[in-house]
């Protein structure tokens, strides 16, 4: 039981990630840019009470429209959790606050590693969703399912879940 509830842990600190990307209402920026524009290495850095909770580093922001910014090989920190996610990239929706990170997503701490292709992030319900399948690896358990839904005080693994927990 103590193994799942850590399980359950760890996916809470994913949605803990997800959740500061939500804390932009601080940092509004004005840019009129044309279908296509584009910056290159691109930072943004989310600072509270002087504090920062999370950096995120793009190679490259492409803004297809006014309201979507396509982002190639994200990383993002989050210094308080010593937590990264690294992918090969993602969308932003500007209106709506959401974001989609696709290809190869792997986000890591010293004690366990969360392998995905996609993760959606709802601005409005603030929560992680997948649709496709999701891999916890710790040092001793080693757990995975279809599809994942992840709130701020929970996280839960759905549809073929398979957990192996390894003795001492």
């Amino acid at each position: 039981m103590k193994k799942i509830l850590f399980v359950c842990a760890s996916l809470f600190l994913l949605t803990v990630l997800i959740v500061y990307l939500n804390q932009e209402k601080d940092a509004k920026i004005k840019l009129r840019l044309g279908d296509n524009s584009y910056m290159d290495e691109v930072s943004i850095t989310q600072k509270k009470a002087g504090l920062v909770k999370w950096i995120l580093n793009s190679e490259k922001a492409v803004f297809l429209t006014n309201n979507d910014i396509k982002l190639d090989n994200l990383k993002i920190i989050f210094p308080e959790k010593e937590l990264t996610l690294t992918s090969n990239g993602g969308m932003y929706d500007i209106e709506n606050r959401n974001l989609k990170i696709d290809g190869n997503i792997n986000a890591f701490t010293k004690d366990y590693e969360i392998v995905a292709s996609t993760l959606f992030w709802d601005s409005s319900k603030n929560e992680i969703l997948s649709d496709e399948r999701v891999q916890i690896v710790g040092k001793r358990f080693f757990a995975e399912g279809d599809t994942m839904t992840a709130t701020t005080d929970k996280a839960t693994l759905k549809k073929n879940v398979k957990a192996v927990f390894y003795g001492k």
